[in-house]
């Protein structure tokens, strides 16, 4: 008996020094991620892309990702659509400020992958930045194993990080701004909670050209990505045109960013505003309802930074 427990501990000790923390971030060109999002009225479908990894002289990791909604193809919410992170030395991740939100303005770290349960560490501090009381904190709060997916027969470990403010640097908890879990060998599993509109929770993934999961939807490979996505910006002729009275406009964008696309009468004056918001890259269409308007011939212009495009279509009635 006194030999099988030794075996245990000694089982336990040689799993505890053999892990690797980057596992919980696995960060190589051609991972991706698929997510049941949920915000009780707007189910949908999120996908995030590893589309770059490199490495610095110094061992620092840059991992570069794309994320888009896909029902239809929009800004994903719960991510920034590109972002950069990055994986010191220490295995502490470092994300951009958008990805907390106010009143971030530098990177931060948001993962210590290595860390134990109970650790926490500060992501703002009031006093030395706008001014004012408290703190931003991270805390790892719970570790445990489980499932991957129920029934994949799949177990692995977890890591549930939460973010929150606190008027004391050594509180354990204060205002949940929100939370993520990573899942050992498959990376964040879950995202949700306090502040944030909606949360997510992973479906299906792939890993070093494994697949794991409901891949029903997943794109397999970053080529696969590649060949759905536009390589220019581009604004087509509608149709029907002539129309009476709805049209539809479809466009594409190569690059995240702000989208305006407006509807102009023969002097020039803007009669309708049909898009105007920050889109991910893809391709888009909107339809236009001319019903108001008089018969005649009108103008449509798509601008996406320094692009910038017009076609002319006929309102006839």
């Amino acid at each position: 008996m006194k030999i099988f427990i030794l075996f245990l501990v000694l089982t336990s000790l040689t799993i505890a020094q053999t892990e690797d923390p980057l596992k919980y971030f696995p960060y190589k060109t051609g991972n991706m991620w698929e997510y049941y999002f949920d915000d009780l009225e707007y189910p949908d479908t999120v996908q995030v892309f590893n589309i770059k990894d490199s490495v610095d002289s110094d061992g620092n990791i840059y991992v570069r990702q794309f994320a888009r909604r896909i029902n239809p193809i929009q800004y994903p919410l719960l991510f920034p659509d590109t972002a950069t992170y990055i994986i010191d030395t220490s295995f502490n991740v470092w994300a951009p400020p958008s990805i907390y939100g106010s009143p971030l303005t530098e990177n931060f770290i948001m993962y210590k992958l290595n860390a134990k349960k109970g650790d926490q560490w500060i992501i703002y501090d009031y006093a030395s930045g706008i001014g004012g009381n408290g703190y931003e904190i991270a805390r790892l709060r719970e570790v445990w194993e489980d499932e991957l997916f129920f029934g994949s027969g799949i177990t692995t470990i977890f890591k549930r990080f939460i973010y929150y403010y606190s008027i004391d640097s050594t509180d354990t908890l204060g205002l949940v701004r929100y939370g993520d879990i990573l899942s050992y060998g498959f990376g964040l599993w879950s995202r949700g909670g306090g502040d944030l509109i909606g949360n997510i929770l992973l479906k299906g993934c792939v890993i070093n050209d494994t697949l794991y999961g409901d891949t029903t939807n997943l794109i397999t490979s970053i080529k696969d990505l590649s060949e759905k996505l536009p390589v220019q910006f581009e604004l087509f002729q509608n149709y029907p045109n002539p129309f009476n009275p709805t049209t539809t406009i479809k466009y594409s964008v190569a690059e995240p960013g702000i989208v305006s696309l407006k509807v102009f009468d023969i002097l020039g004056r803007e009669v309708a505003t049909l898009v105007n918001e920050r889109k991910p890259a893809g391709y888009y269409e909107v339809s236009f309802d001319g019903s108001e308007l008089s018969s005649g011939i009108y103008f449509y212009q798509l601008t996406a930074g320094v692009f910038k495009a017009t076609k002319k279509f006929v309102l006839l009635k």
